[in-house]
């Protein structure tokens, strides 16, 4: 290794890894003091600099936590994430992806917020996933009557299921129209969300049970008659079941939730 090669690592470790208030690092011999600051100190602003732009990122990707938990909560929590989650992506648009895990670890009494926070991070991969050409009826229309069995049905990409136990969503709205949060309230039972982007936008709706069930059967690469007959086991009434079906499959064709495969 080259001399050159040894100071960018001596760099790097002391950015990434060095504890904050450290003393003086190895490569500190090497920092020329000026403008009337040590080179420790010189070191520490870039230090400082590259946490500051990490919490940056946590602000961004999850403003409305933020909101709701207030400066100095949301401070805690991110503190906390970048000392036990360092970065290990390239792009910070990543670095947040475990911050609703953190949470439920971090406040365990306050369960609504991971939700909350995941919720938000749903949201923002909605937004970002890849582009994919959605179906049209026209496309349906022109599949054969015997071939719908074996049909498999790609979703978009951005596509996701949130399952949440807490009002987590009525508390993202409020937020979102800037009005006072309700207050927390656990449901009587877990409900679903489908989160996904049309039309360059995410959106989120609430499911039932049985699209839930037929949703998890398409991601799961389930051909059509399969998903059928899955979501249609005993003691399901069939009939009713199927005429659901096809009000869903309507749904997804108009909300560009079925795409090419």
């Amino acid at each position: 290794m080259s001399a050159l090669q040894t100071l960018q690592h001596q760099f790097q470790d002391y950015i990434l890894n060095a504890p904050p208030n450290a003393g003086a690092p190895e490569i500190a011999a090497a920092i020329n003091a000026g403008s009337g600051l040590s080179a420790t100190e010189r070191l520490a602003i870039y230090h400082r600099a590259y946490r500051g732009r990490l919490r940056e990122a946590l602000c961004e990707a999850y403003d409305k936590t933020w909101s709701y938990i207030g400066d100095e909560m949301f401070s805690e929590l991110a503190d906390t994430y970048l000392t036990t989650h360092p970065s290990v992506h390239r792009n910070l648009r990543w670095f947040g992806g475990g911050l609703a895990d953190h949470a439920a670890q971090l406040y365990r009494e306050y369960p609504f917020l991971a939700e909350l926070a995941r919720l938000e991070w749903a949201l923002g991969l909605a937004f970002d996933a890849a582009d994919a050409t959605a179906l049209t009826h026209a496309d349906l229309a022109a599949v054969a009557p015997e071939q719908w069995g074996e049909l498999v049905l790609a979703l978009h990409p951005s596509l996701q299921i949130v399952a949440f136990e807490w009002n987590a969503v009525a508390l993202w709205q409020a937020m979102a129209a800037g009005l006072d949060a309700p207050e927390p309230q656990q449901l009587a039972t877990p409900t679903h969300w489908l989160v996904w982007r049309q039309s360059g936008q995410p959106h989120f709706r609430s499911l039932t049970a049985l699209e839930t069930r037929a949703l998890h059967g398409l991601a799961d690469g389930l051909a059509f008659g399969a998903m059928c007959g899955a979501v249609c086991q005993p003691p399901a009434d069939a009939d009713a079941t199927m005429l659901a079906l096809a009000g869903f499959l309507q749904h997804w064709l108009s909300q560009e939730i079925l795409v090419r495969s």
